[in-house]
C-alpha cells in the first residue's frame, strides 16, 4: 500500500479530500492530512509518506516551498499540486520541482483518482525496477558465473553474448586476448564436504582477484567438478603479461598454504575470447589431469612445446581465416600446427592442438547455426565426441578432412545468408549515417570478419562498403538541402562529416557543385516549376 498526505490550509477541504474519496481502490492507505506546511513536515518526520498532495497558497510556507523541503527529506517522494490559482510562475516552479501533476480546484473525484492512479503506477514501476536491481545485486556473482560457463560451452556467442556482456557490465572485448586460469583444490581441501569446499573456493577466488586486479579485470566461475575458472583480461583487449600473471599465481599458492593451510593446483593458458576459450579450457584440464591433481605439480612445457603453443595464436588466426573463407591459407596454417607433432611424442601437446582445432571448427559451425557434429561426417565427429586420437598423422588427416568438409558444407549455403548480412549492414549504415563508420565496426555489428564482409558486400552489390557509405551520405545530404533550412555545417555533421570543409569537398566531388549551389539551384528550379535534381 502507498501512503498519502493531503495538505490544505482550508480545513474542510483537506478533510473532504482525505475522507470522502475512495483512495483504497488505488491501493492508497493510510491517508494523512495536515492544515499547514509545518504540520505536514512534522507528520513526515513521524510517518512514512509516499505521495504528497498539497495546495500552493498557504500562510508562512506555500506548497512549492513545502515540496522543496519535503524532497530534501524524502527524495523519492511523489508530489501533486491541487490549487485554485492558474499562475504561470507556479506552473513553471512545479515543473522545476518535478511535481507529477497540477490540478485546478475544484477538481472532480474522477480527475483526482485518474491523476493519483498515474502516480501509483509510477511508484509500482519504480519499486519493481528497484526490486529487480536488488535481486540482480544479490545474485550477480552467480549470474555472471553462469554466463561464463555458457560462453565456455559454446552455447552462447556472437550478438547474444555481446548483449549479455553489456547487460552484466562486463567490459570484455569479443575476440580480445584473455588468460584462463584453472584452480583445483588439493589436500586437505579435497577431502572436505561440499559446503566447506565452496567456502575455500570463495576465499581462493577473492585472493586471486585481489592479486590480479592491480593490473587486470577478472571474471570467475566454477565448473561441475568444482574446478575454479578465472578469466583474466585487459580492458584494451591486449594479451595479459604472462610473466606477471605467473608471479601472482605463485604468490597465490604461497598465501593459500600459509593462510588457509592447504594446497592447490593451478593451470593457465592464453586464448581469444570466446573462440579459443573451450580449447584452452580442455588443454589446461588435460594438463591438470595428467599431473594427477597433485598440488603444484602441473607439468611445465619445454621450450619447443611452448613455442608450438604460441604459434596457435599467431596472426592470422585460424578462426579469422575460416571466417574469411580463405581455405587454402587455413590448410597451410593447420599443417604448420600439426607437422611438428610428427616429430615429437608429446601426447599432451597433441591433445591441446586437437582441442584448439576442434574449437575453431566448432566456432565456425555455430556461426552458421549448427553444431560441429551436424557439419562433419560421422567418422569425423567421432573424435569430437571422445574417440581417442592415437598419433599425430591421425590428427593431421582428421583436421584436413574436417576442413574440407566444412568448406563444402558452408559452400552449399544459399545466397540468402550472404544477402541477409549485406542487408543488415546497409540498414545499419543508413540508420547510423552520422557516425564514424568503419569496415571493422560494421563487421562487428554483423558478427563476421571484416575481410569476409568486404568480400560479401562486393559480391552482392557490385560496390565497396566505403563507396556505399559515401553514396548514402551524399543522398542524405541532398534530401536535407532540398527539404530543410539546416545550415551547411549542421548537414555535414548529421551525415558523418564534422569538418565542414571536408564535407563541401566530398559533396562537390559527387555532385559537381557545392552544397549551397545545389540548394540555390534546386529552390530556383522549384520556383520556376522545373524538376532539376
Amino acid at each position: 500500500m502507498n501512503s498519502l498526505l493531503v495538505v490544505d490550509d482550508e480545513k474542510h477541504y483537506a478533510d473532504s479530500l482525505a475522507d470522502t474519496i475512495p483512495w483504497t481502490k488505488l491501493g492508497i492507505s493510510p491517508v494523512l492530512k495536515a492544515y499547514s506546511a509545518s504540520e505536514a513536515l512534522a507528520l513526515m518526520e513521524a510517518f512514512p509518506v509516499d505521495i504528497l498532495m498539497t495546495d500552493i497558497r498557504m500562510p508562512r510556507m506555500n506548497g512549492l516551498e513545502l515540496i522543496e523541503q519535503a524532497r530534501r527529506r524524502i527524495p523519492q517522494l511523489k508530489c501533486l499540486l491541487h490549487t485554485g490559482y492558474a499562475d504561470f510562475d507556479y506552473a513553471r516552479k512545479a515543473i522545476e520541482l518535478q511535481a507529477l501533476d497540477y490540478l485546478m480546484k475544484p477538481a472532480k473525484d474522477e480527475q483526482l483518482l485518474e491523476a493519483m492512479g498515474r502516480i501509483v503506477k509510477q511508484l509500482e514501476q519504480e519499486r519493481a525496477i528497484e526490486q529487480g536491481f536488488r535481486i540482480y545485486q544479490d545474485n550477480s556473482a552467480e549470474l555472471k558465473a553462469g554466463l561464463l560457463l555458457k560462453a565456455l560451452s559454446g552455447s552462447l556467442n556472437g550478438e547474444a553474448l555481446a548483449e549479455k556482456l553489456k547487460l552484466f557490465d562486463l567490459p570484455l572485448l569479443i575476440s580480445g586476448h584473455v588468460s584462463l586460469c584453472l584452480v583445483r583444490l588439493g589436500p586437505p581441501f579435497d577431502g572436505q564436504d561440499l559446503y566447506s569446499q565452496s567456502l575455500i573456493r570463495f576465499a581462493v577466488t577473492n585472493m586471486l582477484e585481489e592479486l590480479l586486479m592491480e593490473r587486470y579485470d577478472c571474471w570467475s566461475a566454477a565448473d561441475d567438478e568444482g574446478t575454479l575458472l578465472v578469466l583474466v583480461y585487459d580492458l584494451s583487449g591486449a594479451p595479459p603479461d604472462q610473466d606477471w600473471v605467473h608471479e601472482r599465481i605463485d604468490q597465490l599458492k604461497r598465501e593459500v598454504q600459509n593462510l588457509l593451510k592447504g594446497e592447490i593446483s593451478v593451470g593457465e593458458a592464453d586464448c581469444l575470447f570466446p573462440e579459443g576459450l573451450q580449447a584452452s579450457y580442455m588443454a589446461v584440464i588435460t594438463r591438470l589431469d595428467s599431473a594427477g591433481r597433485s598440488p603444484g605439480q602441473v607439468t611445465e612445457r619445454n621450450e619447443e612445446e611452448a613455442r608450438l603453443m604460441r604459434k596457435l595464436y599467431e596472426t592470422p588466426l585460424l578462426t579469422h581465416l575460416l571466417e574469411s573463407e580463405k581455405w587454402e591459407e587455413a590448410e597451410l596454417k593447420i599443417r604448420a600446427f600439426v607437422s611438428p607433432l610428427l616429430h615429437t611424442g608429446s601426447p599432451d601437446l597433441m591433445r591441446d592442438v586437437f582441442f584448439f582445432l576442434s574449437n575453431a571448427f566448432q566456432y565456425i559451425a555455430n556461426r552458421s547455426g549448427r553444431t560441429l557434429a551436424q557439419m562433419l561426417t560421422p567418422g569425423q565427429s567421432a573424435y569430437v565426441k571422445g574417440k581417442a586420437m592415437l598419433h599425430a598423422s591421425q590428427l593431421e588427416g582428421w583436421a584436413l578432412d574436417s576442413l574440407r568438409t566444412l568448406r563444402d558444407k558452408l559452400g552449399e549455403e544459399s545466397e540468402d545468408h550472404s544477402q541477409a548480412i549485406v542487408r543488415k549492414t546497409q540498414s545499419y549504415i543508413r540508420q547510423e549515417i552520422d557516425k564514424d563508420l568503419s569496415l571493422t565496426m560494421l563487421a562487428r555489428r554483423v558478427f563476421v570478419h571484416p575481410n569476409h564482409l568486404s568480400k560479401l558486400f562486393k559480391q552482392c552489390t557490385d560496390t565497396t562498403v566505403s563507396q556505399y557509405i559515401y553514396e548514402q551520405r551524399m543522398l542524405k545530404a541532398c534530401e536535407l538541402l532540398k527539404h530543410t533550412d539546416y545550415k551547411i555545417y549542421h548537414i555535414g555533421e548529421s551525415i558523418g562529416y564534422p569538418n565542414t570543409n571536408w564535407f563541401i569537398r566530398k559533396f562537390r566531388d559527387y555532385y559537381q557543385v557545392t552544397p549551397q549551389e545545389f540548394r540555390d539551384r534546386y529552390r530556383s528550379g522549384m520556383e520556376r516549376g522545373e524538376s532539376g535534381w
